[in-house]
Parts: structure tokens; C-alpha cells; sequence
């Protein structure tokens, strides 16, 4: 086998790694959704996903560079015989079809993702802002009675007539 064979299959291997990186990032980005679409929204195990995704991205561009590495390589001798190289060239062609089409679904399931999360991101802070509401009234009313029973029986006295 040819160094330019080896390269070749060097680069098919990239490209099924990739789209096993690309299935992980899709089940991933649907996990997210589901977390997104509970009742009750976690945000830990939300956490967990976001950081299982970044080290799914990482390796992604990891691989990205190895295959324009190895390409770089071997780009001249394909160009210059691709007869010779028409098998290896269209299962690479179909590998990255499936790669883009991996890439739209992921993209699609983004999209969506980022308006469940916006809006549970606005129901929490909504939750917020009533517990902080309903704090301060709770403080605001311990403080009055507080004000009250330290009025005494004069106060009493008075709202009795």
C-alpha cells in the first residue's frame, strides 16, 4: 500500500470519528432539549451537558486539523490522479455528506433548544423576583409587628376607644 493509500485511509478514519464526535454532540443537544422540556428544570444536569458538549467540540477540532493535516499531504496526488483514487474519494465524499447533514440536524436542534432555555431561563428569574418580593414582605410585616408589640398597651389603649 502507498503512503498516498495510507493518508487516504487516514482520512476516512478522521471522518468516521467525527461523525461519531457529531452523534454524541446531536444525542447531547437532545438531552439538553428533554432538561429544557421538564417541569422542573435542572440546572446540574444541564451543567453536565454543556460540559460533556464542550469536550465533544474540542475533540471535533481536534480532528478538524488532523484531516486538514493529512489532506495537506496528500491533496497533490489525488489532484493529480484521481482515477486512481475514485473509490477512496467517494466514500470520503459520502463520509462528509453525512457530516454536513449531522451539522444541520445539530444546528436545527440548537435553535429550537435556545428558545426552551430562554424562556426557562426567564421562568427562573421570574421565580426569583417573587420569592425576592415575597421576602420583603414577609420582612416588611415581621418588622411592623416587631413596631407594634413594642408600642404596648398604650397603642392597645388607644384603639380601644
Amino acid at each position: 500500500m502507498s503512503e498516498e493509500q495510507r493518508y487516504i485511509d487516514m482520512l476516512i478514519d478522521i471522518l468516521n470519528k467525527q461523525i461519531a464526535t457529531l452523534c454524541e454532540i446531536r444525542d447531547v443537544t437532545k438531552k439538553q432539549g428533554d432538561i429544557a422540556n421538564a417541569k422542573d428544570f435542572d440546572e446540574d444536569a444541564f451543567d453536565d451537558t454543556l460540559s460533556h458538549k464542550d469536550v465533544c467540540i474540542i475533540r471535533l477540532n481536534e480532528l478538524d486539523n488532523g484531516f486538514v493535516s493529512v489532506y495537506d499531504r496528500v491533496k497533490k496526488a489525488v489532484k493529480a490522479d484521481p482515477s486512481k483514487y475514485k473509490d477512496k474519494v467517494l466514500k470520503m465524499q459520502e463520509l462528509i455528506r453525512q457530516c454536513t447533514d449531522l451539522g444541520n440536524e445539530i444546528q436545527t436542534l440548537e435553535t429550537r433548544n435556545k428558545d426552551k432555555i430562554v424562556k426557562c431561563f426567564e421562568n427562573k428569574k421570574q421565580e426569583y423576583s417573587a420569592k425576592q418580593t415575597a421576602a420583603t414582605v414577609a420582612g416588611k410585616y415581621n418588622t411592623t409587628m416587631r413596631n407594634v408589640n413594642l408600642m404596648g398597651e398604650g397603642y392597645r389603649f388607644n384603639q380601644d376607644k
